[in-house]
């Protein structure tokens, strides 16, 4: 119904790991691992979201022209707690941890920690309420 722009990627590439807890739904999204990415349980991601740990790339010119892609591109692990939900388009970033109870409003584009009980939204994603107060 929201227009998936593809099927389900999930590719864990470089010694990278994967890790989706129990119950969890995911719907035309792309999960790429160099390091780590960990989605804990009853965690909802929406439609065409990104949830990548790295840059794919070099930032440095002369790393890129080399190709020496797996040995220069930034990574880091991604973190992502129980019963969150990841709003449909967003895109989360290398580095990112999200505590539990966490929504991510659609389009956003999120890095950073982020604590338990919150809504986030924008670019970049930014609390914007707490939940339960």
């Amino acid at each position: 119904m929201l227009g998936l722009y593809q099927r389900c990627i999930i590719v864990a590439r470089y010694g990278g790991k994967i890790e989706i807890g129990e119950n969890c739904g995911i719907s035309g999204s792309t999960i790429y691992a160099w390091d780590s990415i960990k989605i804990g349980n009853h965690t909802r991601v929406g439609a065409n979201c990104k949830i990548i740990d790295n840059d794919f790339h070099p930032i440095e010119l002369e790393y890129r022209h080399k190709g020496l892609n797996e040995q220069h591109t930034r990574r880091a692990p991604i973190v992502i707690g129980d019963d969150c939900f990841i709003g449909m388009n967003s895109i989360i970033l290398k580095g990112t941890t999200l505590g539990n109870n966490v929504i991510v409003g659609a389009g956003s584009v999120v890095h950073g920690t982020f604590p338990d009980n919150c809504i986030i939204a924008g670019n970049p994603a930014k609390i914007i309420k707490k939940l339960n107060e």
